[in-house]
């Protein structure tokens, strides 16, 4: 399948280029979505409106399992700064996450498949909005997306690995995130008089400090957890100590007794700390994604198929779980599923990370991510 995959990548390169050009955010996607209906009209693949998103489907063969790929299909607030003549036509909006690359990976496995007849299962591709933001995920789930799915993949392009390379890795894969928001209220006075106020900017430094020891000294150090704070806002001038100040950050675990751990405590720690320094708090918590795990049977489909496809040396266990997040964990929740590292890195230039200004793939990647979606399918028949 990867030999035929590299004839396509004319094709493939094409399109990745065409959707890297119209970055959308979120949930407007409307040139996005007219692209890739456009793709799969010429492919004669049956598609349809799905919370903001779309789902495509190829029918495999006469009884075979439905599975499912996702595709996210949104971009990033960036200003692009790549040089290339195929950068962001918007402004203020670029592809730095890879989504393009991998909707381009879903279109061409979606052609491979065509091209070979009825030997596959039936590969439901969602085409997702918004992983970036709220979670797509979640909203295309309760519209129905996955009913009657069997296991379901997602591939994410990484500049850590090489092209022809893909990670693999069974049971916990990516973290749980939850965020908080605090807010500090004390009494404002004179810069040169700060014994006559309660400050919320000298606290909130105190507080903020004192949260990474909710790491440090009460967390196992073979525990994985990250809290950042990320954003701190008080103040309208340098000699005034204002009435309250906010700070805003984000707690990431893999085990969920951690992860209620960690909630109760920042809560319990930033209110005991404004207590004694005659502040007020009030803490907002929000649940955000669970931990993403990858089901160990799925995970060993996809390492048949890319060892078949790419030579079993390039198939790599990564040594750990990373603490990124992606909303492919709320579809790993209600089937078996597996998230699987694209290589994506550039030949001799500089390793840049995702999110960058300066992120884009080398397009090599494309027709391994579309000859192992491909592969794996086939497999699942």
């Amino acid at each position: 399948m990867y030999k035929k995959a590299q004839t396509i990548q004319p094709w493939l390169t094409e399109v990745h280029q065409a959707l890297h050009r119209i970055p959308e955010l979120d949930r407007d996607l409307p040139e996005t979505t007219a692209y890739v209906t456009e793709r799969l009209d010429e492919m004669g693949v049956p598609h349809f409106a799905c919370a903001g998103g779309l789902v495509a489907e190829l029918a495999g063969e006469p009884g075979a399992p439905v599975v499912a790929l996702r595709a996210d299909m949104d971009a990033l607030p960036v200003t692009e700064a790549t040089g290339l003549p195929q950068a962001s036509r918007h402004a203020g909006k670029m592809h730095a996450c890879g989504h393009d690359a991998h909707m381009a990976c879903a279109l061409g496995a979606l052609r491979l498949l065509r091209g070979e007849g009825k030997r596959a299962a039936t590969l439901r591709v969602l085409f997702q909005p918004a992983e970036e933001t709220d979670g797509g995920a979640a909203k295309m789930i309760e519209a129905g997306a996955l009913d009657g799915v069997s296991s379901a993949l997602c591939l994410h392009v990484a500049s850590s690995l090489a092209v022809g390379q893909i990670g693999v890795i069974s049971g916990p894969a990516r973290g749980a995130s939850d965020m908080f928001n605090v807010t500090l209220r004390g009494r404002g006075c004179h810069g040169a008089y700060p014994h006559l106020g309660a400050d919320v900017v000298a606290g909130g430094a105190q507080i903020i400090s004192a949260l990474q020891l909710l790491v440090s000294r009460e967390t196992s150090p073979l525990d994985p957890a990250v809290l950042t704070v990320g954003r701190f806002a008080a103040g309208t001038a340098r000699n005034i100590i204002p009435d309250s100040a906010g700070f805003e950050g984000i707690v990431r675990t893999l085990d969920p007794a951690t992860r209620a751990r960690m909630a109760a405590r920042v809560r319990e720690l930033v209110g005991g700390m404004a207590a004694a320094l005659r502040l007020s708090a009030e803490v907002e918590f929000i649940e955000g994604y669970p931990a993403l795990i990858n089901d160990a049977e799925v995970a060993e489909a996809v390492r048949r198929a890319g060892a078949r496809e790419l030579g079993a040396e390039n198939v790599i266990a990564p040594p750990c779980p990373q603490l990124g997040v992606d909303d492919f964990a709320c579809i790993a929740e209600r089937v078996p599923g597996c998230y699987v590292d694209l290589g994506a890195r550039r030949p001799g230039g500089a390793e840049e990370p995702l999110h960058s200004p300066r992120f884009y793939p080398d397009e090599g990647c494309l027709p391994v991510g579309a000859a192992l979606i491909a592969a794996w399918a086939q497999s699942q028949a």
